[in-house]
């Protein structure tokens, strides 16, 4: 059986799948064959993929907790967390708030231009500083020609075609592939890759889940980390409803893709029976050659879909740039639950038939 690994792109958000990895690590099974990942995913994938198992989830937690900061310098040590409630919404809103003004060490600064204030600079935000951060927590020679397979995603700003970064098809995978794969237009610019402007994975496919699917083969387990709930409260106000809005775009994508492997396995299925039914001496003629390539004995997807439900006082449509440090643990945990409480319901589930079979749980 083929173990995969799916992390999607949510800037802070990430911290959520962050603790997923940890919990996974921790856990020692199943072991991850192959991880795949856009945005924030490519940054943990990278981190996950590039370390050796025992320092996997040390590296991830470095990097997560440097990116973390209060917007009240010392709240977290001498208070703790703040309790829910009022007093937390603002406190998340203001570190969403810090963030946007003045970036987070590590991981992206403003540009303080006059073409900046003018509006003639190609982004609010400068990932330079990822850039340079990456090599001090990513083992890039382990990341390429270690076991583990990593594919990162990104897009072609230009033509707009999905890019594919593969170490199993010869992709020697660097940290400009990562920061291209996180460069969301308008915040963070292109990043030329080979002559290709690279932009976000997520304006592609925000949790590529479909490029393990379609090579996993006769049968497969994949845990996807999801960061955006297409099922969620209605809002109540405008930050709300642009949360909400990225929630149902993001989280719609991932179930069109689940939806549309589902339908290709069955079809496979039905070609594979129907082949069965055709004559042996018709089986060479062109046309009927061409469609019995396409049937496939039958295949078991397993999809552990992990979806992070964002709680009530979280910072709105600012949530994905909260960095502060009760935040950043509470998605952390709240990640490390939900894999185990998946991997628990995987162990009740009956043995799956063929086709895909999807299980859901979230934080």
């Amino acid at each position: 059986m083929l173990n995969a690994l799916v992390l999607s792109g949510g800037v802070a958000l990430g911290a959520f799948e962050a603790g997923i990895c940890a919990a996974l690590e921790a856990e020692g099974a199943p072991r991850p064959d192959w991880v795949a990942g856009a945005s924030a995913g490519a940054v943990n994938a990278a981190i996950f993929a590039g370390n050796p198992p025992e320092l996997r989830a040390a590296r991830l937690r470095q990097f997560w907790e440097d990116m973390a900061e209060d917007p009240v310098p010392g709240f977290s040590l001498f208070f703790g967390a703040p309790p829910d409630g009022l007093l937390r919404r603002a406190h998340n809103r203001a570190a969403a708030l810090q963030s946007l003004l003045f970036g987070r060490p590590g991981l992206f600064t403003p540009r303080l231009s006059l073409e900046a204030l003018l509006g003639q600079a190609s982004s609010l935000y400068d990932l330079t500083p990822l850039r340079r951060r990456l090599p001090e927590l990513v083992d890039f020679d382990r990341l390429n020609n270690g076991t583990m397979r990593v594919t990162l995603v990104a897009v072609d700003v230009a033509t707009g075609e999905r890019l594919v970064f593969d170490t199993a098809h010869g992709t020697r995978i660097g940290p400009e592939h990562v920061v291209g794969s996180c460069a969301l237009l308008p915040l963070f610019a292109p990043v030329e890759v080979e002559g290709r402007l690279l932009g976000d994975g997520g304006l592609a496919s925000n949790a590529p889940v479909d490029l393990v699917l379609e090579e996993g083969g006769g049968e497969m387990l994949c845990i996807l980390a999801e960061l955006f709930a297409a099922a969620g409260r209605p809002p109540g106000n405008l930050s709300g409803s642009l949360a909400r809005a990225g929630d149902l775009a993001l989280g719609n994508q991932t179930q069109r893709l689940l939806e549309g492997h589902a339908r290709l396995l069955r079809l496979r299925e039905s070609l594979h029976r129907l082949a069965a039914l055709v004559p042996e001496e018709r089986r060479a003629e062109p046309e009927v050659a061409a469609l019995l390539a396409e049937a496939a004995p039958p295949a078991r997807a397993t999809v552990l879909r992990i979806g992070y439900r964002a709680p009530p006082d979280e910072a709105g449509a600012g949530k994905l740039f909260d960095f502060s440090r009760a935040t950043t643990a509470d998605r952390w945990k709240a990640g490390e639950e939900a894999l185990r409480r998946g991997l628990r319901k995987l162990a009740e589930a009956p043995a799956p038939g063929p086709g895909l079979a999807l299980h859901e749980v979230e934080s």
